[in-house]
């Protein structure tokens, strides 16, 4: 019993392997034309869109990027912590920014309280 990979009438994996039995007669293995005994991998890895070409009897990768951002569907959404996590985020550089604008008007101020102790003139 051998593993076979058929394509379709364009040549691409249908997508599951079938095990082939030898001929009881000979023995041997009738492969149908729209199957190979090659998998479709290349340098050890699957494949997006596996083609056959019977030519020179390999597999060719024929998915674009667009075609495999296609398969991958939409993000999980964040899970509750994730959200909390954002909002502490969030919260925090609220609290920075308030921080120096205080700082920033307590500057200003004590710059005035000056000017005005020292007579009013600049």
């Amino acid at each position: 019993m051998i593993q076979i990979y058929p394509f379709d009438t364009e040549g691409f994996f249908l997508g599951q392997p079938e095990t082939l039995e030898p001929d009881p007669g000979t023995g041997k293995y009738k492969i149908p034309d729209n199957a190979t005994n090659i998998p479709p991998v290349k340098d050890g890895q699957g494949m997006w869109r596996p083609w056959f070409d019977s030519e020179k009897q390999e597999w060719i990768e024929k998915a674009d990027q667009k075609y495999k951002d296609s398969l991958k569907g939409p993000a999980d959404p964040p899970s509750p912590l994730d959200q909390l996590k954002a909002q502490s985020a969030a919260t925090m550089v609220q609290l920075a920014e308030a921080q120096n604008l205080i700082e920033s008007q307590a500057k200003m101020i004590a710059d005035l309280l000056l000017m005005l102790a020292e007579g009013g003139e600049t």
